[in-house]
């Protein structure tokens, strides 16, 4: 499997106030071809560097951003977009976003952002402005994954904490993922499940340990209409206070449909063996 490892070298915990960008700090890209080490100063003194305003949602108000696209640092180190099944963004508190390559390559303007910009374009101190994750504050730093498109962040939030991308031109959730033959709702939904929902939640075990199992023993269409959950994935706030499950208000009745599409889907498809007999 090919694969491509990014990811920053980091002398303290996350924990620590943040502090304004090291360019000294090292970056490790990896494949099966090469590896190679850049520092945060080559890496911007190599690719052009950017900067977008945009609505955030986990901060619900615009919020300017400066970076390195994606785009520019996969092409520099020969990887080609079409190659992609996934990307696996990791970080530091051990959430991990699974983004389709579908997904990437209707929305390829990823940027790695290392710190935000105030209104008159410097930058601000600590380089991000925490944000809120259920009921405690995180640091975005060391690194903020982040879109010009504002709707994308219905999709799949935008990870923050970032340490590495994992590219693989192999689908590494394939013992969940619908058969040929489902329909394309259900396809569709898969794909949206993998980047908004397999970093907390898991189907048959498979996926994040953050949020509750969603098919087994009981799938989650058995006990919970589609207009709550529905409401939910909007608004988990309006149903728990602070809630850590991120809010996907722009997310359509079409996306919500086709989720609920592969989640039925599912149903069918319950692998209870991982289960002891007590909890079956």
């Amino acid at each position: 499997m090919k694969r491509i490892l990014l990811s920053c070298l980091l002398t303290a915990g996350v924990s620590m106030p943040a502090m304004a960008y090291d360019e000294s700090q090292e970056f490790r890209i990896q494949s099966e071809q090469d590896k190679s080490v850049m520092t945060l100063s080559e890496m911007l003194n190599t690719l052009k560097v950017q900067s977008f305003t945009v609505y955030d949602e986990a901060y619900h108000e615009n919020k300017t951003y400066e970076g390195v696209a994606l785009k520019a640092l996969r092409e520099h180190n020969n990887y080609s977009l079409g190659n992609i099944s996934e990307v696996t963004v990791v970080c530091a508190d051990g959430y991990k976003a699974v983004l389709d390559g579908d997904i990437l390559r209707k929305y390829p303007d990823a940027m790695i952002s290392y710190r935000q910009l105030d209104k008159n374009g410097k930058g601000i101190d600590g380089d991000f402005e925490p944000i809120r994750e259920g009921k405690k504050i995180a640091d975005p730093a060391p690194f903020y994954m982040v879109w010009p498109q504002k709707e994308t962040y219905g999709v799949f939030p935008w990870p923050h904490q970032v340490v590495a991308l994992q590219v693989s031109a192999k689908d590494s959730y394939q013992v969940i993922k619908p058969a040929e033959s489902a329909s394309a709702s259900v396809h569709e939904g898969y794909k949206l499940f993998k980047g908004a929902c397999l970093a907390c939640h898991s189907i048959n075990l498979v996926g994040g340990v953050i949020g509750p199992e969603l098919n087994i023993p009981q799938n989650i269409t058995e006990y919970r209409s589609k207009e709550y959950m529905k409401q939910f994935i909007r608004n988990p706030d309006s149903f728990r206070a602070r809630s850590r499950m991120t809010g996907l208000p722009d997310l359509s009745d079409q996306d919500i449909d086709n989720a609920v599409a592969y989640l039925e889907h599912m149903k069918k498809h319950k692998d209870m063996s991982k289960l002891s007999t007590a909890e079956r």
